[in-house]
């Protein structure tokens, strides 16, 4: 059983690694927290890696893998750490697994599940005390068209009712062969 070294970017540490079981099941077994929702079963994309350097040292893709992420590795460098295994030294970037941080008090985002398993961070919208005024000048009429936002002006001829168009009833089709 061959021992290789994992560089973990950007943190530098080295972990001596074995070829016989995957990335993930090493990750783990060294204390590192990798997110899998499937257990290693290649249907979750949650343990996907970025593969910094020694691309050439890795096990070539599953279908699974394929099936998963698609053919695109030469240019994101993404694996799933379930399905891959290594030959040789490797430099590996497992950053989007450690625990985010958050600038503000108290502060909890919102995840979103966004294409191929990555995480997309939603920062709670903070209202200005002049949040409202700033929407207010932003929807002002511009010069020059009247129509614009015309359902929120006030009609100023009262003989004329105010039509907005909605719940007009179809006309029917007639199937006459004279015309």
């Amino acid at each position: 059983m061959n021992q290789f070294k994992v560089t973990l970017w950007p943190s530098g540490e080295v972990l001596e690694f074995n070829e016989e079981e995957t990335l993930l099941q090493q990750l783990k077994k060294s204390g590192k927290k990798i997110k899998s929702s499937c257990g290693g079963c290649a249907t979750c994309s949650d343990c996907t890696i970025i593969v910094k350097s020694g691309e050439m040292n890795l096990t070539s893709q599953t279908f699974e893998e394929l099936r998963l992420l698609g053919n695109v590795f030469h240019i994101t460098k993404e694996r799933l750490s379930c399905q891959t295994k290594i030959t040789g030294d490797v430099t590996l970037d497992i950053t989007l697994h450690e625990k985010n941080t958050f600038t503000g008090k108290n502060e909890k985002p919102s995840v979103v599940q966004g294409q191929k398993g990555t995480k997309t961070l939603l920062k709670k919208r903070v209202e200005s005390e002049n949040g409202e005024s700033e929407s207010k000048e932003k929807n002002q009429e511009k010069p020059g068209q009247d129509w614009y936002r015309h359902w929120e002006k006030e009609n100023t001829d009262p003989n004329k009712p105010k039509k907005l168009g909605g719940n007009k009833r179809v006309k029917p089709f007639s199937f006459n062969d004279s015309e």
